[in-house]
């Protein structure tokens, strides 16, 4: 039985019925939140984004003569950019880190102290230089909703419903991040610290 598969598809089912506050997601792992936010990044990367960009694409060549929809597809274009280098920054630092500290402080290994003890990195590396995307998609939704010529094409509103979805899951995911996997590799870190002072 694939227990990560189950574990990800309840943390699904919590998004979607439940607040998004802490308390909520006590009960998941820094593995599976990993895990979950790893195939947030798949998908967003392989999905989300190409399918908004054929959206936009479509429309663009539909109204080529609307230079605002241009220069919002070039906004996203930029947007597309950044999100896909924050991500390559967050699977070579944070995710890694946390996976790795996460599975030495279950067995209890001296892996975990050391890590810690001589370690670059830390949680606070990661909150001081994590910045959220999603201003750039609320600025698209907001421009795009003002664009009224667009609005008897049926592709806008595709595109309309796929990037505000886009940013709603983003704007989830960076909330996990911030609020729940932040928290609970700073207990890790705290009760490694604890412990190599206590010794």
């Amino acid at each position: 039985m694939n227990t990560t598969k189950l574990y990800n598809n309840n943390l699904v089912n919590e998004i979607k019925t439940k607040e998004l506050e802490v308390n909520n997601f006590e009960a998941y792992s820094v593995q599976v939140l990993i895990d979950f936010l790893k195939g947030s990044h798949q998908r967003f990367s392989n999905e989300s984004i190409p399918e908004i960009e054929q959206s936009f694409l479509i429309l663009v060549k539909y109204f080529d003569q609307n230079n605002d929809l241009k220069t919002l597809y070039n906004l996203f274009v930029k947007f597309q950019v950044d999100f896909i280098q924050h991500i390559e920054i967050e699977e070579k630092t944070i995710l890694p880190y946390s996976e790795v500290l996460h599975k030495a402080s279950i067995s209890k290994s001296v892996e975990a102290v050391l890590l810690i003890h001589f370690s670059k990195y830390s949680i606070a590396d990661f909150v001081s230089s994590h910045e959220n995307n999603e201003c750039y998609l609320t600025e698209i939704i907001f421009l795009l909703n003002q664009q009224k010529t667009l609005k008897s094409h049926p592709i806008y509103n595709i595109l309309l419903k796929q990037i505000c979805q886009f940013d709603n899951e983003l704007k989830t995911h960076g909330w996990l991040e911030d609020n729940v996997l932040v928290k609970k590799v700073e207990e890790i870190e705290l009760a490694i610290s604890n412990f190599v002072k206590n010794d």
